[in-house]
């Protein structure tokens, strides 16, 4: 049996993939809504540590570029009082603290999307089943992406497409997609899923009171 074969992730051990999604729709309005950057950012690093319990890599200098560039381009709008002056370059509290609220906004719902959404996913309806095949193409492509080459951009991309479809494996007689959800939600998981919503959610409420 191959090593890939033998890791399970925890997060699938634990949730059902539809269990999992809801988990991440819960928690998503109590980061939006935080406004102590402390918080925010420990909120970012927790749902990093869950994208990594779900089974994924996380290249942090590609986020940290991300945060980066963000801050830099807020940075040219000033805003409330002067901290540091480089030349004529003023560098404003509230547009620093304004850049870095963004910039982990965005990463932090990258992080949610990337431990809540599984290929797995089957929600109810047509709708649901499309939904489904594209979180599956999605993430049979990112797992091939070593194999895009850019001098052949399309071709590659191509030939990772035919090489996940069979003909008859995500189709119903129907024409719906069959995606089947893996595990269920175990005591873990609901222990696990009640303590992360009410730990986002009452963070919103007592930050301003730190």
């Amino acid at each position: 049996m191959s090593r890939k074969t033998q890791y399970n992730p925890f997060l699938k051990a634990h949730f059902s993939a539809v269990h999992l999604f809801l988990t991440g729709g819960l928690i998503i309005p109590a980061f939006l809504f935080q406004n102590n950057l402390t918080v925010r950012v420990s909120q970012v690093l927790l749902f990093a540590a869950l994208a990594s319990f779900a089974g994924k890599r996380i290249k942090w200098n590609y986020f940290l570029v991300m945060v980066g560039s963000i801050t830099a381009f807020n940075l040219l709008q000033p805003l409330g009082e002067v901290i540091l002056r480089i030349g004529p370059f003023a560098i404003t509290r509230g547009a620093l603290n304004q850049g870095l609220e963004k910039g982990f906004t965005i990463v932090g719902l990258v992080f949610i999307s990337l431990f809540s959404i599984r290929p797995d996913l089957r929600l109810p309806g047509k709708v649901g089943g499309l939904v489904a095949r594209v979180f599956f193409y999605f993430e049979r492509i990112i797992e091939g992406k070593k194999q895009i080459e850019p001098r052949r951009l399309i071709e590659s991309i191509d030939t990772i497409l035919l090489s996940i479809y069979t003909p008859g494996q995500t189709q119903l007689a129907g024409g719906e997609a069959t995606f089947t959800e893996a595990g269920q939600t175990t005591w873990v998981g609901v222990v696990c899923m009640t303590t992360l919503v009410l730990l986002n959610w009452s963070a919103l409420f007592l930050a301003p009171l730190a």
